[in-house]
């Protein structure tokens, strides 16, 4: 049985950016490159006021960097321009990755360890040099009431393991690299 919908366990994943044309379409700008959203056909629109309507995709097409969706019983650019906010969907709605990857969002939250067992801290984001995937890493706040933030990238050099289920990044890296 899946758990009912609320805002507590949908996913952000892109964002409306209004209507394209006259017969309903709107324009989706994703917040990576868009592969949940195009293996997912149940997404929600969550607005500024946080009203959560769920939406079924009748097609996707990509259109540069943007993509274009096609709701059922979205049918004018009226109708279009009204979904306005995030489109989030659930975690069990996500395709499954193969071995070795990952989702950004079982990532974000999970505890960064040294190979000496040292807490750096947990993922706050992920962001990217074009090249790879960066980590940033939170640590605890200490006396003088600063934290370190640690930029990791994720290759094999210095990630040498992700467990999800667990909550653990495992690195080769010093606390002393800030």
């Amino acid at each position: 049985m899946t758990d009912p919908v609320t805002a507590d366990n949908l996913l952000e994943v892109g964002r409306t950016n209004g209507a394209y044309g006259v017969h309903g379409s709107v324009r989706i700008v994703p917040f990576e490159d868009g592969e949940v959203l195009a293996n997912t056909k149940r997404w929600f629109v969550r607005n500024v006021a946080g009203r959560i309507t769920e939406v079924r995709v009748k097609s996707l097409k990509v259109h540069g960097t943007l993509l274009l969706a096609k709701f059922e019983g979205i049918d004018t650019k009226e109708e279009a321009d009204q979904l306005r906010g995030r489109i989030c969907v659930t975690r069990e709605d996500f395709p499954e990755t193969e071995e070795g990857e990952y989702w950004a969002v079982d990532v974000i939250g999970c505890t960064v360890v040294n190979r000496e067992g040292v807490t750096l801290g947990k993922i706050t984001d992920i962001g990217t040099n074009t090249v790879q995937d960066i980590f940033k890493v939170e640590g605890e706040k200490t006396e003088n009431g600063s934290a370190p933030v640690y930029l990791i990238p994720d290759v094999e050099a210095y990630v040498l393991d992700i467990d999800t289920e667990a909550g653990i990044v495992t690195v080769d890296w010093d606390p002393s690299w800030t």
